[in-house]
């Protein structure tokens, strides 16, 4: 009966935080460069069942609690958005800008960029926008032109290359704000991808997480309600014992 209980409870505290996690996505659908969540369930601890008879027959395993593993942030690519404005630029593949910020360097798939009081490229309420060489790229002007690689021109004079950083292993970033990562290893690519005049948008689909959101809900909702059931029968159980 306790058994039930765990379970139960596991079961709505797991929901609940992939309730927030597909909550956090919706927020962030119109967020450029940012890149989905999905919390991952995992079972914890097992028992054995026996049937009751005089060789005790094995009947098989029952899980004791189910428990939120980790949130796994989908890296795929977003939906690339034409903007003609001649400060937003977006990776193809995979790579990310670097961005100067006060606390170190941060990673992100925004492009949308602008300029600093200095003629820095910035990305707004973050930093300066890192070039391939690692320093920040003085632009002085947004009357600029690019290639496909992220190489910058001002009246056809080479003015720098954006910085596109890769990573061994995405899945080891840490995410510390609206489509900004930390992280070490970076290298740096040589033959980028570079969109000039575009964003790339958020992944996180409305509708596939408007759905996540009505099934994690149901869930929570039937987690409660068995719960309810369960303590009903255990105070008929009690009063039972008290006769």
């Amino acid at each position: 009966m306790v058994r039930g209980f765990y379970q139960l409870t596991s079961g709505m505290l797991t929901q609940n935080r992939m309730l927030n996690t597909i909550s956090n996505n919706l927020a962030n659908t119109a967020t450029n460069g940012f890149k989905a969540d999905k919390v991952r369930a995992k079972t914890f601890g097992s028992m054995v069942i026996d049937r009751i008879d005089s060789e005790r027959t094995p009947i098989g395993k029952v899980n004791l609690m189910t428990t939120a593993d980790k949130a796994v942030t989908d890296f795929s690519q977003g939906t690339l958005q034409q903007t003609d404005r001649p400060l937003d630029f977006a990776i193809g593949g995979d790579g990310f800008f670097a961005v100067q910020s006060d606390d170190g360097v941060v990673y992100t798939r925004n492009g949308s960029f602008n300029l600093d009081d200095g003629g820095y490229l910035t990305l707004n309420g973050v930093g300066r926008v890192l070039g391939k060489d690692g320093r920040p790229i003085a632009l002085g002007t947004d009357n600029v032109q690019s290639d496909g690689q992220g190489n910058l021109f001002v009246n056809n004079n080479p003015a720098g290359s954006i910085g596109v950083y890769r990573f061994p292993d995405n899945q080891a970033l840490k995410k510390i704000g609206e489509g900004m990562f930390s992280g070490a290893g970076a290298v740096v690519e040589q033959a980028p991808q570079v969109s000039w005049k575009c964003v790339e948008g958020s992944n996180a689909d409305m509708a596939q997480q408007m759905t996540s959101a009505i099934s994690a809900e149901r869930g929570l909702q039937s987690c409660s309600q068995a719960l309810k059931m369960y303590d009903q029968v255990l105070d008929k159980a009690t009063d039972i014992g008290k006769i």
